[in-house]
This record gives C-alpha cells, sequence and structure tokens, in this order.
C-alpha cells in the first residue's frame, strides 16, 4: 500500500499546474524535487519549528491523530539507553497534539519532547518518525503507537 500524504485544495491545484494531464502526481513532484536545492532544504526542516498556528483550520492534520478523540492523551517514551522510561504527555485537539502549548504534528510532538527529555543530547531534527514513535492508550489501555489508528 502506498503512503497517503493531505494536502489542501490550493496547493494540490498548485502542484497539478506543474503537471501534464498524463502524468501522475509522483512524477510531478518527483520533477519538482529535482529543483530543490537540498542544502536550504535541510538547514529549513532542521531550525524551523513544526508547529501550526492555531488559527490555519485549512491545514491538513495527521490521520491518525484526526480519528482519535479531542483530549486523548498521547505520550512520547524514550525506550533505552541513559533516559530509558523517560516519557512526556501531549493531548490531542483537532488534527494536532498539544504539547507544551503549542500544537504540533506527530513527528514535531516526538522531537520536541526528546528535546525537553535530552536537551543537548537529542537526536538530529530528521531521526523522528512521530507516528511511529507517539503512543496513545487503546481500548485495552495498552500503550500502542500512533500508527496502529489507522490500521
Amino acid at each position: 500500500m502506498s503512503p497517503t500524504i493531505n494536502i489542501n485544495e490550493d496547493l494540490h491545484k498548485e502542484i497539478s499546474s506543474y503537471g501534464n494531464r498524463d502524468e501522475s502526481y509522483n512524477t510531478i513532484l518527483a520533477r519538482l524535487l529535482n529543483h530543490v536545492d537540498e542544502e536550504e532544504a535541510e538547514l529549513d526542516r532542521k531550525y524551523r519549528d513544526t508547529v501550526f498556528e492555531a488559527d490555519d483550520a485549512d491545514a491538513s492534520g495527521n490521520p491518525a491523530v484526526e480519528q482519535l478523540a479531542d483530549g486523548t492523551k498521547v505520550r512520547f517514551r524514550i525506550e533505552r539507553g541513559d533516559y530509558s522510561g523517560e516519557e512526556k504527555f501531549g493531548t490531542v485537539q483537532g488534527s494536532r497534539i498539544e504539547y507544551d502549548g503549542d500544537k504540533w504534528s506527530p513527528t514535531g510532538m516526538a522531537r520536541e519532547a526528546d528535546k525537553d527529555i535530552r536537551g543537548s543530547d537529542a537526536r538530529d531534527s530528521g531521526a523522528y518518525s512521530g507516528p511511529r514513535e507517539i503512543e496513545y492508550q487503546n481500548d485495552s489501555g495498552e500503550w500502542v503507537s500512533l500508527n496502529t489508528v489507522t490500521e
């Protein structure tokens, strides 16, 4: 099964404008990415916050988060090493996770929680996969990966 991305209608139209009628979105996006300055893109990704504005109602969220009820508690937990067992909690609000006063994607919350726990020992910015690392309690009360919501 191929991954799915959610984009708003305006971005969809803009991406479509770069393709021909017979091209797939994969082809269009691959061609656009060939023109990206990789160093600049990496610097941007590394040093920006993945915080969503509260009034950005049109922004697409994470499909798994969108399926959880508002108020659902989620956590980031370190499983091994010097910080094993350390955890931080957030709360589902709409299609985002509220953590430390801001609204985040799962990956953004994982990155920020890791920084809060490990400080300067935190991983590089690109080493996070929020849907895999953020957990919620299922109906049995077990903490399971956010990925399981969409399975």
